[in-house]
């Protein structure tokens, strides 16, 4: 693949992520059950994030154009971030002082976006061990760090000969991104109406 067209492609992802994607994911479980449960969301998400470190895994993408593979993985770890921005939503919903509540998604898929660029931005020495997750996590990475630590685990989490660190990165994302989210809501929830604003 072209490294322009590659380029090209990854903003337009990107930006179809952040502005579209999340509300569109919503309405979609608003279809399912209306309120949308809090296990819902949740499910869906325990659900991607499963096949995507099979996906990993497997060795699926192995072996083939590595943009093209990429842009793939980047689409799928957008998808993580999407359903991470719209997991605790539900529970917030009706105490957002927004119209539409889900008008605030774009700015936490900005965020969340902006997390998984900081997240894949880390380098590890070639065949040497892979980045502490706290270095490549800001909120969370020092919890899978400290489980590591305290399981005796380093050798197998942090060897790059096997997918533990991708899979347990992308777990810790996840919980990045909804851990932002939860704390974004609550302050939304209780943010007092503006004086012009009409009661409902």
């Amino acid at each position: 693949m072209d490294p322009t067209l590659f380029f090209v492609l990854l903003v337009v992802i990107v930006l179809i992520f952040v502005l579209a994607v999340p509300a569109l994911l919503y309405a979609g479980l608003k279809r399912i059950a209306n309120p949308v449960p809090l296990r819902l969301p949740l499910l869906v998400s325990g659900l991607v994030v499963l096949v995507l470190a099979g996906i990993l895994q497997a060795g699926i993408f192995g072996g083939g154009d590595t943009l093209a593979v990429t842009l793939v993985l980047a689409t799928l770890m957008l998808l993580v971030m999407v359903l991470a921005v719209i997991s605790p939503f539900p529970y917030f919903e009706k105490k957002i002082r927004v119209d539409p509540p889900w008008a605030v998604f774009p700015l936490i898929s900005f965020v969340g976006a902006y997390l998984l660029f900081l997240t894949t931005m880390g380098e590890s020495k070639e065949g040497g061990p892979l980045n502490e997750f706290s270095l490549l996590l800001p909120f969370t990475g020092w919890i899978l760090d400290g489980a590591a630590s305290l399981l005796h685990l380093g050798d197998v989490v942090y060897s790059s000969a096997l997918q533990v660190h991708t899979i347990l990165l992308i777990i810790g994302y996840y919980l990045e991104v909804f851990i932002f989210a939860g704390l974004f809501y609550l302050v939304m929830s209780v943010v007092p109406k503006a004086k012009n604003e009409e009661p409902k």
